[in-house]
């Protein structure tokens, strides 16, 4: 098919002003990318950081937001064995990349092909463009060697009990910690606590949680309640999901056994507080690259745990076309800390 020279994308043109609509070259795939027609990009909290702060791009401006995406397949690089033209894809695009050639909020996008992967019977765009961020941190946060180092999904380890380990997932109501939850449950951990809304309680052990901790509790409550769970021994693996700061986190650590603290933000902070207080915890931000040596396994996984039940897609809400005010109003939401339904935008919809 021909394809244009041109396409209409949406701009960060300065940190922390509102987006604007624009045109820019369609990107040609290098040997190990394809070139998707995008019809779905999910916005995530971190492209509310991007176009408020510049995180990942504010050296790099113009860029474009969106790194959930998926769509058809319009051409492939020389070196791509497993797509062909019209596959409908979705994958991890790239704010890293020095140019936006891996960013959702355009018309057409670059995917790495290794990074990528076929939607399954019965799913469409919009569900499983939901996935790819959420799935590769949880999955890096669980099984990584630079996380826990539990076995991965399907593999197993001489001598190690799943039911043995227990973990505190905070956040556990965000979709990354949904996705987290549910890894829990798959590989049959004993104890996968987590704190979130009370609200929300039977819908997140209906993925995996064991114990639902109420988050509007005091400090003194959460701990005495996660106390009454584990024991004085405490926890030895954290993964928090949303905090920025986590003193909280840090205070449920067993104080005779080696601690793990992962966080999806920077934890700078918390390795200054863990040398203040000479605690026996190792923080860790996860970060995409200890996906290796996973990566090929983990995206020919996904699309059968997504039509296996084992990961259940999140709610979300759809915007057509590039309507500005909507997308502002969807990254706000991360912003202003509100409850968030994740907005996915089409390229191609009519505003």
């Amino acid at each position: 098919m021909s394809l244009p020279k041109s396409q209409t994308a949406v701009f960060v043109q300065e940190i922390g002003k509102p987006l604007v609509v624009g045109t820019r070259d369609v990107p040609t795939p290098k040997s190990h990318h394809i070139l998707i027609r995008v019809q779905s990009t999910m916005l995530l909290p971190h492209d509310t950081y991007g176009r408020d702060k510049g995180l990942f791009f504010g050296d790099k401006l113009p860029y474009i937001l969106g790194t959930n995406i998926a769509g058809t397949v319009v051409s492939v690089g020389s070196a791509v064995e497993n797509f062909i033209l019209g596959d409908e894809v979705f994958g991890l695009g790239s704010p890293l990349s020095p140019a936006p050639d891996e960013s959702g909020l355009q018309q057409y996008a670059l995917l790495d092909a290794e990074c990528s992967a076929k939607i399954p019977s019965g799913y469409d765009f919009d569900q499983m463009v939901s996935l790819p961020v959420n799935a590769t941190a949880s999955f890096a946060a669980l099984f990584s060697e630079e996380g826990f180092g539990f076995p991965t999904p399907g593999s197993k380890k001489a001598e190690w009990d799943p039911k043995s380990e227990t973990i505190l997932v905070i956040g556990g109501g965000s979709n990354v910690g949904k996705i987290a939850l549910q890894f829990g449950k798959l590989i049959g951990l004993g104890k996968i606590l987590t704190i979130a809304s009370a609200s929300n309680t039977s819908a997140l052990k209906g993925l995996g949680a064991t114990h639902v901790i109420d988050r509007h509790q005091t400090s003194p409550e959460i701990q005495a309640q996660i106390k009454d769970i584990v024991g004085s021994e405490g926890l030895s693996k954290i993964y928090d999901c949303v905090s920025w700061e986590h003193d909280m986190a840090l205070s449920l650590f067993s104080p005779d056994k080696p601690g793990i603290l992962l966080g999806l933000h920077v934890v700078d902070e918390a390795k200054k507080t863990i040398a203040e207080r000479k605690l026996n915890v190792k923080a860790t931000m996860i970060l995409g690259s200890f996906m290796q040596p996973h990566t090929k396994a983990f995206w020919e996984s996904l699309p059968s745990w997504v039509a296996n039940g084992d990961l259940v897609i999140g709610k979300y809400k759809a915007i057509e076309g590039f309507n500005l005010p909507a997308i502002e109003e969807g990254l706000d939401l991360y912003r202003d800390g509100k409850p968030v339904t994740p907005v996915v935008v089409h390229p191609w919809g009519t505003a």
